[in-house]
């Protein structure tokens, strides 16, 4: 029995081996993929259209490992294709006569498409890359035969069309996971580790250091994009969504509250009734109530049990940041529910629709560079004078345009060059001692199986995406996939050489010539962190707390990036990047110290102390508005009559007033020497 089972495991051990190794989920993805790649090439056989091939390299270009993925491409694919072929046939009616200015024309709408691209994100940006470089294909390739171009645009489309059914139709039909499970199940995980942060901000021991909480918060805000691709494939889209954006922000808030109350646990001062009431809470019901509310309760419990207890102004912030995150751990779980079951957030405000940070700066810099590169191509292709040069200069726009959706241009520019040749020798061998044997659809499919499977695992994996990208999207138009197959040497041999000058040139613009300048995503980051600094400081920050909260984190998540990819690291990056936290806290600070301070303003009892202090707030960073906020927190809990505070229920308003007032002048007084160094101290208009 001992052996039998031995021998088992000894036959099962290449599966087991393939686990360990290849990413998950690649044998389900991959055959999801050959199945839709010979749905759409047999269909596209049957209908005899022009160019097979383009059903192909459609398959490919939306081979996604989820159902919302796959959907939500197809559709950003159609509606981009129907852009660049109605651009296509006006470029080719106007200028087919005069070359230079065609070529322009073209050049143009490719800077356009991606400076549009680069603004947007998920697949809107893939939409919009794809009207640009559709031109190339399709308007480029009729530039010698203008009464062609409709013809070429329509069977392009038409490949595009089977594609799109093809990999809808497989996705529906063969069980590919569903986004919306896999979004729940990340949400699920995130919340998890926020909530051992939250614990661990109330309790004992250090919550990760910021490198580490931005990085959390980059992971949180991607969920985003899952939201986007679920949209396509779940029910009651609506409702789920908004617990989903629900969540995100009380995600986000707990990380920013959890460093907060480390950073007041590390001084001394808190009241042990404060740490224990707060902890108390914390541990509680999940029921949701507001921020105000829950620092009622708090406030009321603390003084049941001593009625005699006067906070401080370090008491009032740690219980206004206990608070908020108790509030917004309820609001994840709240926001849990509505997105796994539909429920409506009957007793959660609404949150509108998440910032994130449009990087304009880039966005030109990624125009500029298809403009220019495109310049230039177009110049050898001239230069070349050959027939069929014009598929070296579609490819390379191709990639140009695509490069601008990375975060870093230069491994794409790697994988355009060594995906193309692998296709190219791959395609070598097939052209020439495969293909002559096969005489059905059924032999093709399985020849294309190998090189389906490797796509798939090369897609699957980070580092090698790229790679997996060009091999599988240019194998099926450099073989030449059609209703009848030319064998000829020669034309095989022309088509690799201009697909191989079509991976060089994008590996030569994107990795040698325009590479990703980290150095200046981050100056372009901290530029906005404090313009928008500068604002809160002149009392115009931007949008409601919600929406500044996520832009506040898309932005220090693009910084941290940018850092993490420069090839200099150690304390000086970890500063430097300290600092640009320290700068977004002070702004969330004003702004949050303004709402609450206008609002104790107001009220007669704390008018004295609660107006001086949000105009001290108006001449921030200038100096001595640290002391004046510090000398108003304490004289708000301390000055006015108790029994005339409490009798008019206006404590709430005296603690948050004074908390926001203590915020704002620890960390003006802590980061004063940041702030002149970085010319924000003083600097008011």
């Amino acid at each position: 029995m001992t052996v039998r089972t031995a021998d088992a495991r000894g036959w099962f051990r290449p599966l087991a081996l393939s686990a360990a190794v290849l990413p998950a989920g690649w044998l389900g993805f991959s055959v999801r993929t050959w199945l839709a790649l010979c749905l759409g090439l047999a269909t596209a056989f049957w209908c005899q259209i022009s160019s097979p091939a383009g059903t192909a390299v459609t398959v490919m270009i939306l081979a996604q490992p989820l159902r919302g993925q796959a959907l939500s491409k197809a559709a950003y694919r159609l509606v981009g294709t129907f852009a660049g072929v109605v651009v296509s046939i006006i470029l080719v009616s106007c200028f087919s006569q005069d070359r230079p200015i065609f070529l322009g024309g073209v050049a143009l709408w490719l800077a356009f498409c991606t400076l549009v691209g680069s603004l947007e994100r998920d697949f809107r940006a893939y939409g919009a890359l794809l009207a640009g470089y559709t031109v190339t294909l399709v308007a480029v390739n009729s530039i010698d035969r203008p009464d062609s171009v409709f013809d070429a645009a329509m069977s392009r489309a038409s490949g595009i069309g089977i594609g799109v059914a093809a990999t809808t139709v497989v996705a529906l039909l063969t069980g590919t996971p569903e986004v919306w499970r896999k979004l729940i199940d990340e949400m699920d995980g995130l919340a998890g580790r926020i909530a051992t942060i939250g614990r661990t901000g109330l309790g004992e021991g250090a919550v990760p250091d910021p490198m580490e909480m931005i990085s959390l918060s980059a992971a949180v805000l991607a969920l985003l994009g899952r939201m986007s691709h679920a949209r396509t494939e779940m029910e009651h889209a609506r409702i789920r969504l908004r617990g989903a954006r629900c969540g995100i922000v009380g995600m986000l808030t707990v990380l920013s509250a959890a460093r907060g109350l480390a950073d007041l646990r590390s001084r001394t001062g808190i009241a042990d009734i404060v740490l224990r009431h707060t902890q108390r809470h914390h541990a509680g019901p999940h029921e949701y109530a507001e921020r105000d509310v829950v620092l009622q309760r708090l406030l009321d419990d603390i003084l049941a049990e001593d009625p005699t207890f006067q906070p401080t102004p370090m008491d009032a912030l740690y219980l206004e940041r206990a608070a908020i995150l108790i509030a917004s751990r309820r609001r994840i779980a709240a926001g849990m529910e509505t997105l796994r079951h539909a429920t409506p957030l009957r007793d959660v405000p609404p949150t509108g629709p998440l910032w994130r940070r449009p990087d304009w700066a880039g966005s030109f810099v990624n125009a500029g560079r298809t403009l220019i590169g495109f310049t230039l191509f177009a110049g050898i292709w001239i230069a070349l004078g050959q027939p069929a040069a014009e598929t070296a200069l579609a490819q390379a726009a191709l990639a140009l345009c695509l490069a601008a959706m990375m975060a870093d241009t230069v491994p794409f520019g790697v994988g355009a060059m060594v995906g193309t040749a692998c296709a190219c020798m791959l395609a070598v061998a097939l052209h020439f001692f495969v293909l002559p044997h096969v005489q059905d659809m059924v032999t093709l499919s399985f020849v294309l199986l190998p090189s389906t499977v490797v796509f798939c695992i090369l897609l699957l994996i980070p580092r090698f995406s790229a790679i997996g990208f060009f091999f599988g999207v240019f194998l099926p138009v450099i073989l030449g996939l059609g209703n009848h197959n030319d064998y000829d040497p020669d034309v095989m041999t022309n088509r690799i050489v201009f697909y191989l000058l079509a991976g060089c040139l994008s590996f030569i613009a994107l990795a040698l010539l325009f590479p990703t300048n980290h150095r200046h995503i981050r100056l372009r980051a901290a530029a906005d962190i404090g313009h928008d600094l500068l604002l809160e400081f002149q009392g115009r920050g931007p949008g409601p707390a919600a929406e500044r909260l996520s832009l506040k984190y898309d932005r220090l998540g693009h910084a941290l990036a940018a850092t993490r990819k420069r090839p200099v690291q150690g304390l000086a990056s970890a500063r430097v990047f300290g600092r640009l936290v320290a700068f977004e806290d002070i702004a969330s600070a004003i702004a949050r110290a303004g709402q609450d301070l206008d609002r104790a303003a107001a009220i007669p009892a704390l008018a004295a102390h609660a107006a001086p202090a949000r105009a001290a707030l108006a001449h921030a960073p200038a100096p001595g508005v640290a002391d004046a906020l510090a000398r108003h927190a304490a004289a708000l809990l301390t000055e006015p009559p108790r029994d005339a505070v409490q009798a008019s229920g206006n404590h709430l308003r005296a603690v948050l007033a004074s908390a926001g007032a203590q915020a704002v002048s620890d960390l003006l007084a802590t980061h004063a020497n940041a702030l002149r160094r970085y010319g924000l101290a003083g600097a008011r208009t």
